[in-house]
Order: structure tokens, then sequence, then C-alpha cells
């Protein structure tokens, strides 16, 4: 995946551009209408049986995240079906390659 920053007149922009057919299907579900997208912040990290977490930044008890990592993630979860009232728990979606 290349990722550009592009800032004219004002303007800004992320641009992704897809270099795998898996990553042309991810990108293609943001555009198809089968996914809602949010905006996370968090951090990644290594874990000693060799695979990689997410966390979730939380405010701690003064305010401030325990961790000052500026990591940006684009979450994909399924789009809420037309007329329904509730939309899917992100509770589900929190955790990303693993659990705490």
């Amino acid at each position: 995946m290349k990722i550009a920053l592009y800032i004219e007149d004002g303007l800004e922009q992320v641009v992704l551009t897809p270099e795998s057919e898996t990553e042309k299907a991810i990108l293609g579900k943001i555009h198809d209408g089968s996914r809602d997208i949010s905006l996370k912040r968090g951090t990644f990290y290594g874990c000693r049986g060799g695979w990689t977490r997410h966390r979730e930044l939380r405010p701690t008890l003064h305010g401030m995240p325990e961790n000052q990592d500026d990591s940006t993630m684009i979450v994909l979860t399924p789009a809420t079906p037309k007329g329904d009232p509730m939309p899917p728990s992100q509770d589900a979606y929190d955790f990303v390659g693993g659990s705490e």
C-alpha cells in the first residue's frame, strides 16, 4: 500500500494506493457501501508470542491517554442495514489482531 499526504491550498488529503489484490479488495469495501467507516487512535505493540496486538487508547484518571502513540486506524465494520435502529456494537472491533 502506498500512502501519500497531499496538502495544497488548504485542502488536506490522505491518498491510499493499493499494490495488491487484497489491498484493492479492502479499499473497495470503503466505496461499495457494505461497510461503515470510523477512525480510531491507538497503538500497536509486539507480543512475546511473535504477533502484533492493537490497543485503543483510553483516557487515564488524569484525562490523558496511557500511551502517546500517534497511530490512526481506519476501521471498517459491517454496514447497518437500512431501517435498523441499532448500529452493530463496536466492542467486537476494539481489538484488532487479538485481545488483551
